[in-house]
């Protein structure tokens, strides 16, 4: 997805892009030196309370793309960020936090993803703006992920309604699959069977978390469809879009040329080593846990580098690729139990609290080293800790 934001131009005409290009430029500023003696709940519970402090779209149930606003910024943020902020919600309410303000999160989140389902098309999916914005593109990852994200909240709230909203994003999603390019699935509704198009591809991330959202609604529903879909997106990504050297994953293929776009990201990684681990779950084959070894030491080779007298931090960008990373390693790790992955990551963040955010609005710098504050004003940015922190708490059982 980065790669495809970072190279589309902000529109006008929301049907024209949704997306838009940013320039960023390292600043280095003084380091924060709050206090450590937080929980990772506390902490994931702080940074969402800080979100809503900068980002909130005064006497609406939206929050702003980006704080301070960036030259271009829509009205609202996008649906992946604003779904990001849904997982926060519903991981707070996991992790126990029941007070009126946290409820109020979760309740305003859920309200309004609501407000970026589009029925009027068929099938129905969830553009990337609200439908008071108009219509607009609707892309197949933002489905999948949030396909997932209501698939989480059901588990933990047991809503009919949030399950059938998964199942759109599911079906949604597997319109966009064609055979073109040996299958996988297209990255933008828009650009079906327009080969004039310049994003005429098939990208890794919207195939593999397909397969991730397909693979979740399997363990649901035991429907052998679900499975079916998952293996053959799980293959194509696997045959066409892995690097065979280094075992990381290639972004996108275009299909009138067949040419590779070779930029790897986290999430990509942590999409299918998620898939590797669940299908290991679900079928027992010793292949896919294979696969899911092999990938989780490939990324942590490709997306770690050492720091000067810091130790070993995740790559400087994107932090919540970084976080679908980690959800790779941790299906994994409940597998093999081997936590070295996840140990580096929850050192970065612990360094990040307390030497990478700006000391007025504690807002998170995109490297967690320090180094520079990258897209500090990014709401993804900022969403991205609090499932993190959120997750890593869960995972050390905090009370």
């Amino acid at each position: 997805m980065r790669f495809l934001v970072l190279t589309i131009a902000a529109a006008a005409v929301l049907l024209t892009s949704c997306y838009k290009t940013r320039e960023d430029v390292p600043v280095l500023v003084d380091r924060d030196t709050t206090s450590t003696d937080l929980t990772y709940k506390m902490k994931a519970r702080q940074a969402m309370d800080n979100i809503y402090r900068y980002y909130s779209a005064g006497g609406t149930v939206f929050v702003r793309e980006s704080y301070p606003t960036q030259p271009g910024d829509p009205r609202y943020a996008y649906l992946w960020p604003y779904s990001a902020m849904f997982t926060g919600a519903t991981l707070l309410k996991q992790m126990g936090y029941t007070d009126d303000v946290a409820q109020g999160y979760y309740t305003s989140t859920l309200t309004g993803m609501e407000a970026y389902k589009d029925v009027s098309r068929t099938p129905a999916a969830y553009q990337s703006v609200p439908l008071s914005e108009g219509l607009a593109d609707r892309f197949y990852d933002d489905n999948a992920i949030t396909g997932i994200d209501m698939l989480e909240a059901y588990h933990l709230t047991k809503e009919q309604q949030l399950l059938d909203n998964a199942k759109l994003c599911y079906t949604f999603c597997a319109s966009g699959e064609s055979p073109e390019a040996g299958g996988g699935l297209y990255w933008n509704e828009g650009v079906n069977n327009n080969p004039d198009h310049r994003d005429y591809m098939k990208a890794t991330n919207v195939t593999a978390l397909s397969a991730t959202l397909a693979l979740q609604l399997y363990q649901q529903e035991k429907q052998e469809a679900y499975l079916t879909s998952a293996k053959r997106w799980y293959n194509w990504v696997k045959q066409y879009m892995l690097d065979p050297v280094d075992k990381g994953f290639w972004n996108s293929i275009t299909i009138k040329d067949g040419s590779i776009n070779y930029a790897k990201w986290t999430y990509n990684s942590g999409a299918m080593i998620q898939n590797a681990a669940l299908l290991y779950k679900i079928t027992g084959e010793q292949v896919y846990l294979d696969d899911a070894k092999v990938w989780a030491q490939g990324a942590y080779n490709i997306f770690t580098r050492e720091v000067a007298n810091q130790g070993r931090f995740y790559t400087a960008n994107d932090p919540w690729f970084t976080a679908v990373l980690l959800r790779g390693y941790l299906e994994l790790h409940a597998i093999d139990k081997n936590s070295t992955y996840i140990d580096t990551l929850v050192s970065n963040v612990d360094y990040a609290w307390q030497h990478a955010r700006l000391p007025d609005t504690f807002q998170f710098y995109e490297d967690w080293s320090g180094s520079d504050l990258g897209r500090y004003h990014s709401l993804l940015t900022q969403v991205a800790m609090v499932e993190i922190y959120a997750r890593i708490s869960i995972w050390k059982a905090e009370k």
